[in-house]
This record gives structure tokens, sequence and C-alpha cells, in this order.
């Protein structure tokens, strides 16, 4: 009765269990080996010399129940002993009618009332879907572990729990797991890290880009490290090479008019020489002062580009400086252009040069009149905001709070596309032909810069063009 009860408890086992005696021969092969290897229990009871073998590779091999049964095998695998029990984890190719299958099988000496082995039982647990994901999880942890981003994991605290070679490499430790991350790099907040802020930092002579992550409610923070030293290096290049090329381009331009207004000062002295009438002499001779005037003024604009910006800057109200341009600017627009202003009632106080705000508004607003051909509306805007948060995060500005005053200059005009859009902040870049310099926008970007505000630009064809110019808001 017992026995009977022992056999379907292991006919219902969930891990595939066979039994064989001291000659190899089956004696018990229960559901879940029929289900793994397809043989029946009739097919396969009663049969030995490493048939039990054949329907896991293929072919007949000792198992770890014959290494329980005669330690001295010879085994073809590396096993794990414990005591009198073997165990190994192992693919097998031919479970599950060909797929195969890692599975974890142990083996165990039976024994008879008198302490005598009859025999060994093996367990065969199919393991597939932790191994799988064993092999995916070493997979990325090799990429990890050798990828050229420096990689820290976090507690809450800013304990490094683990970081990778790259991590050490780029901070010179031998080790770096149990120091502080904040520490380590005083420059950097929590409040970064949590909210993945991308951040550019200088340690040891080389700047790192870091952006933080945070992994999910217990496990704390990943932070990633990149190298960009090199990069910054090649942008510096480039930006060196861009500003020789502007430099080359600006007095490219400015010789051509000098050799122009040279060309008419030897004209007009020629026929200075030529004639013998005082008031016509004295006619050629003004008009030729009028062009030395000219070229001098170059020579000026020449020596004073970009030189002449932030000469006087002093605390402004922004609206006082608009609403004193306005009369410049309604004379200088055409009949069918309207000028709309939109001020917050409270001052606007900036630390500029008065000219340097008077330059910026007034080109664009001379601008925002030559995409108008038909005519239209031109709106000055200025109020207190913040700044666009998404731009916050991209260049890491510590300072979250700082305000900003937004003058905004909208027009209803021709607008821009994509590709216009991209190059109008170029030196010499006009889509006005031989009437444009192609600097007005060029001095507007960099007094904004000058300023340490930001210039956006909304537009599309046919639904006119938006500057928005952040300044820093004086307090």
């Amino acid at each position: 009765m017992k026995e009977n009860i022992l056999k379907r408890i292991i006919r219902l086992l969930p891990d595939g269990v066979f039994v064989i005696d001291l000659s190899g021969k089956v004696l018990v092969w229960n559901r879940a080996m029929e289900e793994l290897t397809g043989v029946k229990e009739g097919e396969i009871v009663g049969k030995g010399d490493f048939e039990y073998a054949i329907p896991f590779y293929g072919f007949r091999r000792p198992m770890p129940v014959d290494y329980v049964i005669n330690p001295d095998l010879n085994y073809p695998e590396n096993l794990n002993t414990k005591k009198e029990t073997v165990e190994i984890e192992t693919f097998v190719p031919k479970l599950y009618n060909g797929k195969g299958a890692w599975v974890r099988m142990s083996a165990h000496p039976i024994y008879d009332e008198a302490c005598d082995i009859i025999g060994a039982v093996q367990i065969v647990r199919d393991i597939t879907i932790r191994k799988n994901a064993e092999i995916e999880l070493r997979k990325l942890f090799n990429i990890v572990e050798h990828s050229p981003v420096g990689v820290a994991v976090l507690e809450f605290s800013g304990k490094i729990i683990y970081c990778n070679e790259s991590f050490l490499k780029y901070t010179q430790l031998k080790t770096a797991k149990g120091r502080n991350i904040f520490e380590l790099f005083p420059q950097i907040s929590l409040y970064e890290i949590h909210n993945s802020y991308l951040k550019e930092i200088k340690f040891e002579g080389k700047i790192f880009r870091l952006r933080g992550m945070r992994i999910n409610e217990e496990d704390g923070y990943a932070i990633f490290l990149t190298d960009i030293t090199t990069l910054r290096k090649y942008e510096e290049q480039i930006i060196i090479s861009h500003k020789m090329e502007s430099i080359r381009k600006l007095v490219s331009v400015y010789s051509h008019e000098i050799k122009n207004m040279l060309t008419g000062i030897k004209g007009f002295a020629q026929l200075a020489l030529q004639t013998e009438n005082i008031e016509q002499t004295r006619a050629y001779v003004e008009k030729l002062l009028s062009i030395v005037d000219s070229v001098s003024m170059s020579i000026k604009e020449i020596l004073g580009f970009p030189r002449e910006f932030g000469r006087n800057p002093e605390v402004l109200d922004l609206k006082d400086v608009i609403k004193n341009l306005v009369t410049f600017l309604k004379a200088s627009l055409r009949e069918n252009i309207s000028l709309i202003l939109d001020f917050e009632e409270k001052p606007l106080p900036c630390f500029a040069d008065k000219t340097d705000i008077e330059k910026i508004i007034t080109n664009l607003v001379l601008n925002a009149q030559d995409a108008m051909p038909e005519g239209g509306e031109i709106k000055i805007q200025a109020k207190t905001k913040q700044m666009p948060e998404k731009f916050i995060s991209l260049i890491g500005i510590k300072e979250l709070s700082t305000q900003y005053i937004c003058l905004s200059i909208q027009d209803t005009g021709i607008g821009m596309d994509e590709e216009t859009k991209e190059k109008i902040f170029d030196p010499f870049f006009t889509t006005k032909g031989e009437k444009g310099s192609g600097l007005g926008l060029t001095i507007v970007y960099h007094i904004v810069q000058m300023l340490k505000g930001f210039i956006f630009v909304e537009s599309e064809p046919g639904k006119g063009t938006k500057f928005d110019i952040y300044l820093p808001l004086y307090s």
C-alpha cells in the first residue's frame, strides 16, 4: 500500500525523476520525464546500458546517476559533489523533441534497510527560463562593464555600490565602491541626478558629460559619465575655424567696398584736376571728401566689430528703452505696417548697454518689415518668464529659479523654412540679396550671448516669425 502511494507521488512530481538499479536498468520513469524526453514509462523501464541517456543526448553515455553508483567513473563534465549528492547544470540538446533545454540534474544514492546501496535516483529540473535570463544578464553586465561610458550605481545616499572599468579609469581610482558620489563630484547635486539633468563637469583636468537616472523606488540611482575632452577640443578648433572664416568674409566684404570707394576718390580727383571751373572743382572735392568719410566709417566698423558692444552697461528698465525707441521705429516703418506694444505693468530691469538693446530691437523690427512686403503687424512684447524647462535640462543651468525677461518680437510675414532658420545667425547669410549685409542677426546673437541671455526662433513659411529673447532679470 505504502509503495503504491510512493509510486503515485513520484509519478506526479513536477520534476523529472528516474531510478536505476546497480546494473543500470531503469526502475522508475515518472510523467515529468515522459514530457521532457517524449519516451513513455513502458518504453524505458527495464532497459539498461545507458539507454536512458539517448533521449537526453542522442547517444549512450554516463549520467550523474552512474557516477553515484560508480564514483571512479570518468564523467565527461564537471560535477558538483555535496556529500553523496552530485549536481550539474547543463544544456541538453534532445529534450522536448530536439528543441533542447537547460536543466539541473541531481543524483542521489538509494539504500536498503541494511544501508547498502541498491541503486540511484536522478532528478531533472527544467531551468531554461532562469538560465536564459542569467545569460542575458551576463551579456548586459559585460556590455556595461566594458562600456566606454563610465557607469556607477548609487544608493539614495550617494554611496557607490557598483562601478564599471571606465568609471574607475575616468576617476583614476583603484576602487570606488563605498565612496560617496557627492564627495567625489561636489559640483553635482541629488536634485540633478534625480531629475536626469545633463551636466558638464570638469574633473582631473578633463571635461565630462554626466547624467543621472533613478532606477526604481528601491534601488537608488545610476549615473553615466562620458569623457568629452577631445570632443570639446575639436569643437574649439571648429569654432576658431569658423571665426577665421567669418573674419575672412568680413575683410573681403569691406575690402571690396573700400576698393570701390577708392576708385571713386581717384575718379573725382582726376575730374577736379581736369576742370577749370572753380565751382565744379569745389563740387568734385566735396564729393571726394564725402567718399573719404565713408571709407573712414567702413574702417571704423571693421575695427569696432564686435568690440563696440557692451561699452556702457547699466541697470535699465527694458520698457523705457523700447518706449523711447518707438518714435524712431514708427518713422522707419511703412504705412501699411502697424506696431503693437504689450508690456507688464511692473518694471523690467536688466543690466545692459542701452545702445545694444536698441540694436537688438531695431534689427529685428526692420527685418520683420522686410518679411512683410504686403504689410502686416509687428508685435513687441516684454514680460518676466521662467526659462523653458526642457532647455534648462539640456544645458544644465543650476540656478533653476532665475527669472528672465522675455522680449518677444513677432511678425505676420512670409516666415522661414527650416533650412533658412538654421542659417539666420551665420555671418553674411542674407535672403535680401545685395540689399542685406548678413550681419544684422549675427550682431543680435552676439549681443544676447554677451548679456548671458538666450534667443529662440519660431517660424513657418506663410505663418510669420517670432523671436523670443531671454535676458536675466536684474535684482
